[in-house]
């Protein structure tokens, strides 16, 4: 019996058809699962980051809430932290951890977590006219990822500076809980006292600064995360480095630095408004104002060795752990 040899088919594509599947290979967007996967890494780096940097994290605290001159030898930030550990101990450099903890899942899970999430869906949203390559991509993406993490985490952060704050006859809270609760009433019993609703002034004292803390969080995400996408893809681009420790490294120290510089002043007053008991401020722009007069411009700048140190290092710790993770999970690098 004779055998019919197979003869191959060419299959002929015309190069509008190229063009279509080549546009649909670039607009194809992760399985729902890996954002997930990157909301858990996200949220589980930055929580081991912001542990190990919890005494330099204080300190800054400490430092901002100071109303001396900027400078003042008082003021620095190795005499701030050996003051603490000799008058409360050295446990103290460990304040407000179970707070930022919590801060950390929704606040870091959410900006840094699901930026990626908004990053895919805005490039098929503009079907490509806001390219992966343009740094316009970036800062949309960790605009909207870094408004929503703020806003929500704001009562957590608020309970991280209340506790890291200093109390001359000792910190009022004992815990995580009671700081919740205790904020809780003292914004309920000031509405009552102005004949406002309870409830509301409750919840608006969980949510005093929550404009500067959303200002503070979409200026650092868009300085820390973006630059550090894009400068990890310009190394890559250029061949100067390829993807591994040595390019994350390099690409989170300088985030780290920019970051730094652009988010220290939005933190300055978000701390102050956080740690305002007694509505000594109107708002974010009246602090804005009184810490021009009294302070000057180096006001703004208060704890910025500090936070320099707790963020550069921080960023560092965050994008190595990040990227294990993710490398765990089996997610391509970011």
């Amino acid at each position: 019996m004779a055998s019919a040899s197979a003869v191959p088919t060419t299959i002929s594509v015309n190069p509008l058809e190229e063009k279509v599947v080549v546009l649909e290979q670039e607009l194809e967007v992760p399985p729902d699962s890996q954002y997930a996967l990157k909301f858990v890494g996200a949220a589980i780096s930055n929580m081991a980051s912001s542990a190990i940097c919890n005494p330099t994290d204080i300190v800054k605290v400490r430092q901002q809430l100071r109303r001396q001159a900027p400078g003042a030898r008082g003021n620095a930030f190795w005499s701030v932290g050996v003051e603490m550990a000799r008058k409360e101990g050295v446990m103290s450099l460990t304040g407000g951890l179970s707070a930022s903890m919590l801060r950390e899942v929704v606040y870091s899970g959410i900006r840094m977590g699901t930026y990626e999430y908004f990053k895919d869906k805005l490039h098929v949203a503009t079907k490509g006219a806001l390219t992966r390559e343009g740094l316009a991509l970036k800062i949309s993406a960790a605009t909207i990822a870094a408004t929503i993490g703020s806003a929500l985490a704001n009562p957590a952060d608020l309970v991280k500076v209340r506790m890291q704050a200093y109390y001359p006859e000792g910190n009022p809270y004992r815990n995580m809980r009671h700081a919740f609760a205790s904020i809780f009433r003292e914004g309920a019993s000031f509405a009552v006292a102005k004949g406002a609703n309870p409830v509301s002034g409750g919840i608006g004292a969980l949510y005093r600064g929550v404009e500067a803390t959303t200002i503070r969080g979409i200026v650092l995400s868009a300085t820390q995360i973006c630059s550090y996408d894009q400068i990890k893809q310009s190394l890559k681009q250029r061949g100067m480095m390829q993807e591994g420790v040595p390019l994350h490294l390099v690409a989170s120290t300088f985030a780290g630095l920019f970051c730094s510089i652009t988010s220290n002043p939005v933190d300055v007053v978000k701390v102050r408004l956080m740690n305002d008991k007694t509505h000594e401020f109107k708002g974010a722009l009246d602090c804005v104002r009184q810490i021009m007069v009294k302070e000057g411009l180096f006001g703004f700048y208060k704890g910025f060795g500090m936070c320099w140190a707790r963020l550069g290092t921080h960023t560092i710790l965050t994008f190595l752990i990040f990227e294990r993770v993710r490398y765990w999970f089996g997610i391509e690098a970011m």
